[in-house]
């Protein structure tokens, strides 16, 4: 006799969510003194287990295995009265000594960059460049967020505020709306869920407000801003088991996310396979096989992508709820030996989880 696992509980507790956010972009631009290029930076994915928050927040702070871009907004800022195309002005050598620490966190060498960071704050200080010490303040906090120090990071994207607010900047301008939708999440990650709803919710409102006077032609930033933001919110109403309200909220950060980078991404993946949950927990099965088919497909196109066997995983779980065994052992099998090769505990894991069950239900 085979037992029959409840759909509830392998829904509720063990499909992986990836919770991969594509940190939206840095706040403060870095100033363009002359030649200086603008800058990108790899950052972390954050992988968020369906099961409980404590689990959730452990994996936040300890898993880290692709690769999420920082990205210097478009425009830049001009820090100095001056510019000069000279390397050994202060101003050239503190522009030089943030490139190196964002480098330093595009390595994950974390302490090394937060050090630069502490030493271009001095300089920045000591030059009164009220721009500058703002641009790290805001670097500073990215870094926290990256490494999972959630309250740090808070304060500081909070003190980023105050200081815009201080040089004249409005509540609904883009670089505000950037911190207000990572304050939200921020609020997310460290259980506070009323009020990264309410973060959430209004920092949605002004973006659709701003879409709206804007267009679709001059409004790209927004969009994406709008697209991260719908991503994080329905992660949260994941959270407070709204499953309907957050399938619909994936699908239109998927939306908003494919239109700017295309499908061939991790983010829009990690999208791909959310929504796959959602559905899974509203017993729409079809729709959590056909989103996770396509990414699956999709992910076949991205060399060497380690969550590709999450994929294979999730959907050999997801035919186990509905009881069909041999499928489900094919795709966890599979999932097995993909993370074993390329060394993907979260992959094991979710393998090993559910080649147990089918050894438990055949018995």
């Amino acid at each position: 006799m085979f037992r029959t696992a409840t759909t509830s509980s392998l829904a509720s507790r063990f499909f992986i969510s990836i919770n991969h956010p594509r940190i939206a972009p840095l706040t403060v631009p870095l100033a363009s003194l002359t030649n200086h290029a603008p800058i990108t930076f790899d950052g972390m994915v954050q992988h968020q287990y369906s099961r409980t928050r404590d689990d959730q927040h452990h994996q936040q702070r300890k898993k880290r295995t692709g690769p999420i871009r920082f990205l210097a907004a478009s425009s830049f800022l001009s820090w100095f009265s001056k510019k000069s195309d000279d390397e050994n002005t202060p101003e050239s050598q503190l522009i030089t000594i943030i490139k190196r620490s964002i480098l330093s966190i595009q390595k994950e060498e974390y302490q090394k960059a937060e050090q630069m960071l502490h030493l271009a704050l001095k300089m920045a200080q000591e030059l009164q460049s009220k721009d500058g010490i703002t641009y790290i303040y805001d670097i500073m906090a990215n870094l926290a967020m990256e490494v999972g120090d959630f309250a740090k990071a808070e304060k500081l994207f909070v003190n980023v505020m105050q200081r815009l607010f201080s040089d004249g900047f409005l509540e609904d301008h883009i670089k505000m709306l950037h911190i207000s939708s990572k304050v939200a999440h921020l609020a997310q990650l460290q259980g506070h869920l009323d009020k990264a709803a309410q973060g959430f919710e209004w920092t949605l409102v002004k973006l659709e407000e701003k879409l709206k006077q804007l267009g679709d032609n001059d409004g790209k930033e927004i969009r994406e801003l709008w697209g991260i933001t719908k991503n994080w919110y329905a992660q949260l109403l994941m959270d407070c088991k709204r499953f309907a309200e957050a399938k619909q909220a994936f699908l239109q950060a998927y939306e908003a996310y494919t239109e700017i980078h295309g499908k061939l991404t991790e983010e829009g993946l990690t999208i791909l396979n959310n929504l796959s949950v959602a559905c899974s927990n509203l017993e729409d099965y079809a729709s959590a096989e056909r989103f996770l088919k396509e990414a699956i497909s999709l992910a076949a196109q991205i060399p060497d992508l380690s969550e590709a066997g999450v994929y294979k995983a999730n959907l050999g779980l997801l035919y186990l709820q509905q009881g069909l065994l041999r499928q489900a052992s094919e795709f966890c099998t599979f999932a097995w030996r993909y993370g074993t090769q390329h060394k993907h505990e979260e992959t094991v894991i979710q393998a090993n989880y559910c080649l147990e069950q089918i050894k438990a239900m055949q018995k």
